[in-house]
């Protein structure tokens, strides 16, 4: 209901010329600092058969589709494991152990 009234919203008030894709993120830095973000939450926090969405959606002949953007759901849900925080120290002594003559060294 929430991204139907949403869709509506867009479609009823907003010039969507030229945007053809929306995501919706919780961290909106993040995901947009690089490709690699935009690509890891995009497509590692939606499903596709409840997260896609599209503003001016259709069903013609069995198969969806959507007349402006579309729009994905990739916040967070319930169901998801918490995102994985990098720990400093632990990243500290990985790179210890990646400098010449160590053990790690030519692996990282």
């Amino acid at each position: 209901m929430e991204m139907h009234a949403f869709a509506s919203f867009l479609d009823e008030r907003c010039n969507l010329e030229g945007i053809t894709l929306i995501v919706l993120v919780d961290d909106a830095e993040f995901t947009a600092r690089n490709l690699r973000n935009f690509l890891w939450v995009t497509f590692t926090r939606s499903n596709p058969s409840n997260d896609v969405h599209g503003v001016g959606s259709f069903i013609e002949h069995k198969h969806w589709g959507c007349r402006k953007s579309l729009i994905i759901d990739a916040r967070l849900k319930s169901h998801h494991a918490p995102p994985l925080i990098e720990d400093p120290e632990v990243t500290k002594k990985v790179d210890a152990l990646a400098r010449k003559g160590k053990s790690l060294y030519g692996i990282l």
